[in-house]
């Protein structure tokens, strides 16, 4: 497989194979989830294959119990059976470590109550690709596994600035467009792209739905999120930005949160604090994607500072997104938000019982006034709670903003 680009899920894979019987990997289309699995099976049964999908469909029991293992099942959605044949299994007591990799549509994913595996498999999400992964060490701990380390975060000797940001974050993470970007066709990618969820994925998602579930309203309700990613918006804003009802639009988050196109970012809460919203902050999961939805590109972004906030927070979002599932300390992701806005923080992590809170801005040289809002939560919180608060930027250096306070590069994160 020349031309791999090591994943961060990778680690987290090995690791849930060594302890558990199945593994279900979900993430958008075409980021990459069969690719990595195979990297991690002995055997497959690709059932988009007319051959490997008869041999399930005779006998779903007989066509897993052969391995060897891991045994990869691609496509399941093509033999649903297969999946309480994994379930028989598991239950049967041939639940040893490392059996089963599963993959393929999201459609009765870990969303649904009813799936036949809840409790008998640990998901794992795929992302676009990460900075970490295209520029730095993908094998390292996640960042919120080594946070107490001095060295959490490693500068690049040249970072980029922010148009070389800018440029990164339009390639986006999925593979495709990144290779799409190089060759010059980045547009044709995401407009194919795009038009399969409208077309392929909706239908599969909301079989028969008529008049209700339109290839050209999913586009428009997906163009809304873009304009609105990293903001802190009520669903009746989205809908009436796509022009639909507010059931309609609902519909349409939930289809779209499945296929791992937006995510919600929830509100964090504490008893300490009164008045914090808990209204979702919400993304397209890929910054690149966003900004093609938007219609703009390198020039316009540069002008518009507004917009090119919206996508670089969008791209730092996504790389926090990553470090959080990869950890072992139970990491979660959150936002924080006064009901007036008088206090407002782009990302807050829980791990550990302790808290991060990270700011993101476009600007090269953060200054004090910047940290305001993170050191008003530190000054709330207990001091042992408080694990500290980064201004990401996109200037060149590394250094102090105050008491637990500093700010850094974006490119640090690849470290």
């Amino acid at each position: 497989m020349n031309g791999y680009t090591e994943r961060i899920g990778d680690y987290v894979l090995t690791r849930h194979l060594g302890v558990w019987p199945a593994e279900f990997i979900t993430g958008p289309r075409a980021v990459g989830k069969t690719t990595t699995a195979l990297r991690h099976a002995r055997a497959a049964l690709r059932l988009d294959r007319p051959a490997e999908l008869g041999v399930v469909l005779d006998d779903p029991d007989l066509a897993i119990s052969e391995g060897p293992y891991p045994l990869l099942i691609d496509e399941w959605q093509h033999a649903p059976d297969v999946l309480a044949a994994v379930k028989r299994a598991v239950d049967t007591g041939l639940d040893q470590p490392g059996r089963y990799i599963i993959t393929g549509s999201a459609r009765n994913d870990l969303h649904t109550g009813q799936w036949p595996l809840t409790g008998r498999v640990l998901p794992m999400s795929l992302w676009p690709l990460t900075g970490r992964e295209r520029f730095g060490d993908a094998s390292a701990p996640s960042l919120f596994d080594r946070w107490n380390n001095e060295v959490r975060f490693t500068i690049p000797k040249e970072p980029p600035n922010v148009l070389g940001y800018l440029d990164i974050a339009l390639d986006g993470g999925f593979p495709g467009a990144i290779a799409a970007s190089a060759a010059g066709a980045r547009d044709d990618w995401m407009r194919a792209y795009v038009d399969l969820a409208a077309t392929r994925d909706l239908e599969e998602l909301a079989p028969g739905s008529g008049r209700r579930r339109s290839p050209e309203s999913l586009r428009r309700y997906l163009a809304a999120c873009a304009a609105h990613t990293s903001g802190v918006v009520p669903d009746t804003a989205l809908s009436q930005a796509a022009g639909l009802d507010r059931r309609t639009g609902l519909g349409y988050h939930e289809m779209l949160t499945v296929l791992r196109l937006i995510d919600d970012v929830p509100a964090w809460h504490t008893n300490r604090l009164k008045r914090l919203t808990s209204t979702p902050k919400r993304y397209i999961s890929d910054a690149g994607l966003a900004a093609w939805l938007l219609g703009t590109g390198r020039e316009a972004l540069a002008r518009d500072a507004h917009a090119r906030g919206r996508i670089i927070d969008t791209y730092v979002a996504a790389q926090i997104r990553v470090e959080v599932d990869a950890s072992t300390s139970g990491a979660r992701l959150y936002h924080l938000r006064t009901q007036g806005g008088e206090r407002e923080i782009d990302i807050v992590v829980e791990f550990g019982q302790r808290i991060a809170a990270l700011e993101v801005k476009t600007s090269s040289a953060p200054v004090g006034r910047d940290t305001r809002h993170i050191a008003w939560l530190r000054d709330k919180l207990p001091p042992e709670q408080f694990a500290g608060g980064v201004i990401f930027h996109t200037g060149p250096r590394r250094y102090s903003l105050g008491d637990r306070i500093e700010a850094i590069p974006i490119a640090g994160l690849w470290g």
